[in-house]
Order: structure tokens, then C-alpha cells, then sequence
């Protein structure tokens, strides 16, 4: 999602018209984002123009070390501003899965895989019993349609329902 957050607002990105994306993004941002000489200034950038290519080759090598049994986790470099915090991870999955992985595949990079790479999965990473229960509650099936990640219905953080 690092080289997305450069080339993406060469202009407005459709998310930005998310009910789900902006109940929860940074307004001065948006605004600040959609400044058309901001927007001009990255479509004219060299840099956010090599970062196009560069995705479209991770997304290739991304393919290619799935097919080699290579153990993937998903990590973020989300936070800096224009990389959202939260909602660039689920387009993260759904890269992942237009990269070739399979929605199981990128979900276990996200959790299992991910735990296991920073060495936390006696405690974290998949539920069960003696594990910390942090979980989504979705009302759809993201096996099914890896965007179903955005319909959430609750959140759970060691094992107590989040007010959202």
C-alpha cells in the first residue's frame, strides 16, 4: 500500500466516496488530498509513476512465492498521511487476492501467518481456547468475496465487544 498511497491521488480515488471509508478518515486529509495541484503534482511525479510498475511486479513475485510454498505476512505501512490507517489493509487483502492468493490465503497472511512471522502465535493469530481474542465479526463471507471484509459487524478486543 506504500507505492498505492503515491500514485493513487494523482486524483480523487473512488474511496473517497465510501460511506465505509470516510465514517473513519481523517477529513483534513481528504481535503488535503484532493487539492488539485496536489493531485497534479504526484501525476507528474516520476517517483509515483515508477511505484505503478513497481505494484505491478510485487504482485507478479507475490504470486510466484505463494506458488513456491513461501509462508507470506501481511504487514502495513499504513499511518503516514494518505496511507489510512485500518481501511488500506483491507485493500491490501484484496490486492493479495488480485495478485493471485486465494481469499484463505491472504486472510491467513493477515492473522495466523502474521503472528507467526513476529513469533506471537502461542498467544495471537488464530481463536482458540488460552488464545487473546481479538477478532472481526463480518456479516458476509470473505472466502466468498474477499471485499466482504469491509462488512463488519462487530469488533472484539480481548474478548470485549469495541464500540464503533
Amino acid at each position: 500500500m506504500r507505492e498505492v498511497s503515491t500514485f493513487v491521488y494523482e486524483g480523487t480515488p473512488d474511496f473517497f466516496s465510501y460511506p465505509f471509508f470516510l465514517a473513519r478518515a481523517n477529513p483534513e486529509w481528504v481535503a488535503m488530498l484532493k487539492d488539485p495541484a496536489r493531485q497534479q503534482a504526484m501525476g507528474a511525479s516520476s517517483a509515483a509513476q515508477r511505484y505503478k510498475v513497481a505494484l505491478q511486479i510485487a504482485s507478479r513475485n507475490l504470486k510466484r512465492l505463494v506458488d513456491a510454498g513461501v509462508p507470506i505476512a501481511m504487514g502495513t505501512d499504513t499511518g503516514p498521511t494518505g496511507r489510512f490507517q485500518g481501511y488500506f489493509e483491507l485493500m491490501e487483502l484484496e490486492l493479495m487476492v488480485k495478485a493471485g492468493m486465494t481469499p484463505r490465503q491472504a486472510l491467513t497472511a493477515a492473522t495466523r501467518d502474521a503472528a507467526r512471522c513476529m513469533k506471537l502465535d502461542r498467544d495471537l493469530g488464530t481463536i482458540e481456547r488460552g488464545k487473546w481474542a481479538d477478532f472481526v465479526v463480518l456479516d458476509a463471507d470473505p472466502l466468498a468475496d474477499i471485499s466482504n471484509v469491509r462488512k463488519i459487524s462487530s469488533v472484539w478486543i480481548a474478548g470485549n465487544n469495541v464500540a464503533r
